[in-house]
């Protein structure tokens, strides 16, 4: 699963070009409090403005998901990150074990996130200069 990026997040419209040749993608979309994938599809204007596809709305485990690649705010070297603070993600992947990977610009990384009990840590983060694993 890729997200439809933010004019802040990393862009990931080529990594879904080479991964789409031979993968089935998904893409998030919101609806209320929750997160569901969708598999890829025409776009339109979704929760907050973000690109997201039409069709089924499945959960991480019903869409049997290998790799879920997350946007961030911020991110720690422990692999905690900041979203936007809705805690979609962290929901989306409670019941569910898909490898979570973060991608960002180096200049997002900080000291420490801070956390609460429900935040889900990404199992890697990947930036332009460095691979970070927890």
């Amino acid at each position: 699963m890729l997200y439809n990026a933010l004019p802040d997040e990393v862009d990931l419209t080529e990594a879904a070009k080479l991964l789409g040749e031979d993968n089935e993608l998904f893409y998030p979309a919101v609806v209320g409090d929750d997160m569901y994938a969708v598999p890829e599809g025409e776009l339109h204007a979704g929760a907050f403005g973000i690109l997201e596809p039409h069709g089924a709305h499945l959960t991480a485990s019903e869409a049997a998901l290998d790799i879920v690649v997350v946007p961030l705010r911020a991110f720690d070297a422990e692999c905690m990150r900041l979203g936007r603070g809705r805690g979609y993600y962290d929901r989306f992947f409670q019941g569910a074990a898909p490898s979570k990977v973060a991608v960002a610009f180096d200049q997002q990384r900080v000291d420490c996130v801070p956390t609460e009990a429900h935040d889900v840590p990404v199992d890697a983060v990947v930036t332009p200069s460095e691979i970070y694993r927890r």
